[in-house]
């Protein structure tokens, strides 16, 4: 998928061959075709991790995001309009501070989230700490720098990406990501935090049968708990 150059201390250079610029060509080729989906409908979206930052492999999944609260039924009759059937359904929340959104598991390691709950400033701003792109963006085949699980800040080249340590360099990168040093210090201290103690799972993970109404779904793990009916009335 590429030979890597060392360059210097924390800094690595990414050579990609052409398989791997085919390869992010035809994931991105898959994003567009869904993007133009949703746009038909108004409806904005984002994708973002590897294939906005350009560092794709194999095992890439590609994911999307819609930006603002859509009925679920909605997003499921658009789906069949197109002829796409969900592989599972299911209702996600990281923390009791977090978004929840609905996450649509398609084939092809392709995954599309929806808000169930408004995003804060900073929810949205996690999304671009990992690298994300808008339409436009993704149509002129735009990449953008970003964070990966192993805090290395991916900078795109021509011939492929830089490497950079996140902690040599906290502070240059949100200038060049654009995100709030609030967010690099909030980021660092998670993903060190998993380094230690290992992945915890997530505070809400609620698989839906087909038949379910999500918000529906919602409104009853809500009422069963007060963290969850905070943030369900939280605006």
């Amino acid at each position: 998928m590429g030979r890597e150059k060392i360059v210097r201390g924390q800094e690595r250079e990414i050579i990609y061959d052409e398989d791997r610029f085919k390869l992010l060509e035809s994931m991105r080729d898959r994003a567009k075709k869904l993007f133009e989906m949703f746009k038909k409908e108004r409806i904005n979206c984002l994708t973002y991790g590897s294939i906005a930052r350009g560092n794709v492999r194999e095992t890439s999944d590609i994911d999307i995001l819609i930006t603002r609260k859509i009925p679920t039924y909605r997003i499921g009759l658009i789906l069949e309009q197109n002829s796409i059937i969900p592989i599972t359904r299911k209702i996600v929340q990281a923390t009791p501070n977090n978004v929840i959104k609905i996450n649509y598991e398609l084939a092809g390691e392709v995954s599309i989230s929806v808000p169930m709950t408004d995003f804060t400033r900073q929810g949205l701003e996690f999304y671009k700490f990992g690298g994300c792109l808008n339409y436009k963006e993704l149509m002129a085949d735009k990449r953008v720098p970003g964070v990966d699980k192993r805090l290395v800040l991916i900078i795109p080249t021509e011939k492929g990406h830089k490497e950079r340590s996140l902690l040599m360099m906290r502070y240059d990168a949100s200038k060049i990501i654009g995100v709030s040093q609030e967010m690099i210090n909030q980021r660092i201290r998670v993903l060190n935090k998993r380094d230690k103690v290992g992945r915890t799972g997530v505070f809400l993970e609620r698989d839906m049968h087909p038949s379910e109404n999500a918000e529906e779904v919602l409104r009853n793990l809500a009422r069963e708990n007060h963290l969850i009916r905070k943030r369900l009335n939280q605006k």
